[in-house]
């Protein structure tokens, strides 16, 4: 296994950066070095893998920190194993391929991924929302609010969330982006700052931030922004300008439209404290900065978007992915629309409200009679009639 990561997948064209990652990291923590690594391809079935993702998720697993440089235990989900039989099943794909083996012991039809199908009630809470992070009306307001441009300041920070708020960008296709990709109320997904493993030999491997090509096909994609935001924009890309050029470097269209004071591309990590201290000063909850984007979605179901235009614009892949934002409702809607069936529990009226409606009705009855007459007695020569 550790030739076809090392021979074959790490040098494969096909092969996206993060995908290898993760097959290495199954790899080196869960395969290598474990009772389940030694099986011969030849010889493998389905049960020995079975009883070990079975063992898996009912005793966890120990494994070794490289950061803190000591053991520690962790427990593995149901989504974990099923990423590791993911990782075993393309490598028992190539094998079928080379005729080392003629069968896939870790096809779906073969493995159950074990785990609760009754679910917990935490898990039932989990599942509320779907995850989602959206900031109410009110929050969003005072986040705008304290994002307004100021000239003689570096408004790199302000800028950044302002085109997220109305955009909906990922992260990385925030931080990635272009001068040349950001038009006249336009802007053109075409690419992604990511954090990668680079792997120096097999044992050792240190971390770069790359442009690379976005998660999926849907991912590139041209999303338009309100109008009144350009004008921002043009001030910014001015002020950019300047500070590229006291960097000593010149502000091109290749350039990145969002960097450091020293123009190097912003961590997200660095992307994400400044985010958690801009939230905590002006007193808001905090969500992380993905929840930008779920606030640019919600917001879009909320004023009646249609599912497949806002499915286009947040460069989902699958349209179930974007139905659980029309899933997610805010408290507030929820109440608003439990007050619909108000009227199937409305009070019953009493005796004496009837009678009081029936009074009432008469009165109202009694003064247009009066009216008629006073009109009759003040025009006695006239045809018109009032029309029925």
């Amino acid at each position: 296994m550790r030739q076809w990561l090392f021979d074959v997948l790490l040098h494969s064209k096909k092969q996206k950066s993060a995908s290898f990652e993760k097959h290495e990291c199954n790899y080196r923590n869960y395969i290598k070095d474990r009772k389940v690594g030694c099986i011969r391809v030849q010889n493998a079935v389905s049960l020995p893998f079975q009883r070990y993702y079975n063992e898996l998720y009912k005793n966890g697993i120990t494994i070794y920190d490289k950061n803190s440089q000591k053991n520690k235990h962790i427990n593995v989900s149901s989504n974990k194993i099923a990423d590791l039989n993911k990782t075993l099943r393309a490598f028992f794909t190539y094998c079928i391929k080379e005729q080392y083996t003629l069968r896939n012991p870790c096809l779906l039809n073969n493995i159950e991924i074990p785990g609760n199908a009754d679910g917990n009630e935490d898990d039932a809470e989990e599942m509320e929302g779907s995850n989602i992070q959206a900031f109410n009306d009110k929050e969003l307001q005072t986040i705008i609010s304290n994002l307004k441009y100021e000239s003689k300041q570096d408004n790199t920070f302000k800028v950044m969330v302002m085109l997220d708020i109305i955009t909906g960008l990922r992260s990385g296709e925030l931080r990635g982006l272009k001068k040349k990709f950001v038009q006249k109320y336009l802007v053109k997904v075409r690419n992604t700052l990511k954090r990668l493993k680079v792997f120096d030999d097999e044992e050792n491997w240190h971390y770069e931030t790359k442009l690379i090509k976005p998660k999926s096909n849907s991912s590139i994609r041209d999303v338009n922004f309100p109008t009144t935001f350009f004008s921002v924009l043009e001030k910014y890309l001015k002020e950019q300008e300047k500070k590229w050029k006291n960097n000593d470097l010149e502000f091109n269209d290749e350039s990145l439209l969002f960097t450091t004071r020293t123009c190097l591309p912003i961590d997200e990590t660095n992307f994400s404290r400044a985010w958690k201290r801009f939230l905590k000063k002006n007193k808001i909850d905090y969500k992380k900065p993905h929840s930008i984007r779920d606030t640019y979605a919600t917001t879009l179901v909320r004023k009646g978007a249609k599912i497949h235009d806002v499915k286009e614009m947040l460069g989902h892949s699958n349209i179930t992915i974007t139905e659980k934002y029309y899933l997610y409702v805010f408290p507030e809607d929820k109440s608003k629309t439990a007050d619909l069936l108000n009227d199937l529990i409305k009070p019953s009226k009493t005796k004496s409200g009837k009678s009081r409606e029936i009074k009432n009705t008469v009165r109202l009855c009694f003064s247009i009679v009066l009216q008629y007459q006073q009109f009759w007695c003040t025009q006695p020569e006239s045809n018109w009639r009032p029309s029925a």
